[in-house]
């Protein structure tokens, strides 16, 4: 079987690292996966073990599958020759997703909140393929000793405003004053055109620490000398740093915002129903003051989120490709 995928760049994003990561377990079993990007550039944040190739050699070879989630590139995703064509959603609310559910293609979520959406409000048929989390990059490590900090883990991308950062300082702020230990510690990479610089954009009062352009072997280190990792997306497709936590061993409170598969409310995380300060200043005190919970959802959540490997939804990914083809 020969799949192609369409990306409009190979940059640090989690849509990215979703093919990056296909790709690879698709090679390992032997198929052949082609990456198209406009330049046909190699990742150079994650190794990738298929082969690229520019937008301008989309036409010279016929694929068996072709796969797609960027609405940019949907001009270059028309020309490509593939038997059967896959659009993954990755994310809510884009103003061409209508015109994209009446196109003549199959479709992907990638969670089940998305694909519930979808089939509700377009009346189409969304297939599940979730996930995932790579262990050999995001696991328990060794948790650095002698700081009397409570650290609050949280995604830096301050400038998406569907990402909630603000929304989790301004909880931070809220707490600050009852628990002067307290310390955000965000994360990001300069990514995209702008090559856009977060960290002055960060204003608050709570002491911070910004690591930014954090090598991949590096990832799990960081979250793990979190206490609690916190997210307020909105629109979210799958939560990647969500899961990356849960993976790393450390309690998560987020919102159902791309969560929905693996966050359960008191069971492997605190979930909050919607985006606010309150709400996640409401839970993220309950995991401050009770160590015993925290360890709880840490192990639970650790538990679930081993069910949601590469792996797993490339095995999902073959049925679906297989049973397309006949």
């Amino acid at each position: 079987m020969k799949i192609a995928a369409l990306l409009p760049h190979v940059e640090i994003f989690g849509g990215v690292r979703r093919y990056l990561e296909i790709g690879n377990e698709l090679s390992r079993r032997g198929y052949r996966f082609v990456l198209f990007s406009p330049d046909g550039s190699k990742p150079e944040w994650l190794d990738f073990k298929g082969k690229t190739k520019s937008f301008s050699s989309l036409k010279d070879e016929t694929f068996d599958i072709g796969l797609c989630s960027e609405y940019s590139i949907l001009p270059y995703f028309e020309q490509l020759n593939a038997g059967e064509k896959f659009f993954y959603f990755l994310k809510e609310g884009h103003k061409q997703e209508k015109e994209v559910a009446g196109k003549n293609y199959f479709f992907l979520g990638n969670s089940e909140g998305i694909c519930r959406r979808l089939e509700k409000k377009y009346k189409i048929s969304c297939l599940r393929a979730p996930g995932g989390v790579n262990p050999s990059f995001f696991n328990p490590v060794k948790k650095e000793k002698g700081k009397d900090e409570i650290r609050l883990i949280c995604y830096g991308r301050i400038y998406k405003r569907r990402k909630g950062v603000h929304f989790v300082i301004r909880a931070a702020e809220g707490l600050y004053r009852e628990y002067p230990q307290l310390k955000l510690v965000f994360f990001d990479s300069l990514v995209g055109k702008d090559k856009r610089d977060p960290r002055p954009m960060i204003k608050t009062h709570v002491p911070h620490e910004f690591h930014l352009n954090l090598p991949q072997s590096k990832m799990a280190w960081l979250y793990y000398q979190g206490d609690i990792f916190v997210s307020a997306e909105r629109r979210a497709g799958w939560s990647n740093t969500s899961a990356e936590a849960m993976a790393c061993g450390i309690p998560v409170v987020c919102t159902r915002s791309g969560t929905q598969d693996f966050a359960f409310h008191n069971q492997t995380a605190l979930v909050v129903p919607f985006p606010s300060p309150f709400l996640l200043r409401r839970q993220v005190k309950k995991l401050i003051k009770d160590e015993k919970l925290r360890s709880r959802l840490a192990r639970a959540g650790y538990e679930k989120i081993q069910e949601f490997s590469w792996s797993a939804l490339v095995d999902k990914l073959e049925k679906i490709f297989h049973e397309k083809l006949k």
